[in-house]
């Protein structure tokens, strides 16, 4: 199987979005996920259509999933590839942000996440 670092697509994406890479490990968000979905290894190896070694071996950081493992994984836990791989898109919500500076892009953005945050 491929790791999935050398097989990752470049993503287009619209004005006004760019990616983040997550800050926690690949193996945290799988087990995290899965704890979320009250699933156990067992079950969500079942799921996923994989040995449940395969799933222990993910979540103990020792392998990391190829492509199909990752759809599987991904399908099994009813969330995105995005979402396990850590990858989030962000928008912003003001015109003319090529013409900010990287700090004020980055202060007005993180004055829209606080004011989105307080809504949830």
């Amino acid at each position: 199987m491929k790791s999935i670092a050398s097989d990752l697509p470049t993503k287009t994406l619209m004005p006004g979005t760019s990616l983040q890479l997550g800050s926690d490990k690949f193996a945290d968000r799988l087990k995290k996920i899965r704890i979320k979905r009250k699933l156990t290894q067992a079950e969500l190896a079942r799921v996923a259509g994989m040995q449940p070694s395969a799933i222990a071996h993910f979540e103990a950081d020792r392998r990391k999933p190829g492509y199909d493992s990752l759809i599987a994984l991904a399908n099994g836990l009813m969330v995105s590839i995005d979402t396990l791989l850590g990858v989030e898109a962000r928008t912003t919500a003001f015109r003319h942000e090529e013409m900010l500076s990287a700090k004020d892009r980055a202060h007005i953005q993180g004055i829209i996440d606080m004011m989105t945050e307080d809504r949830k």
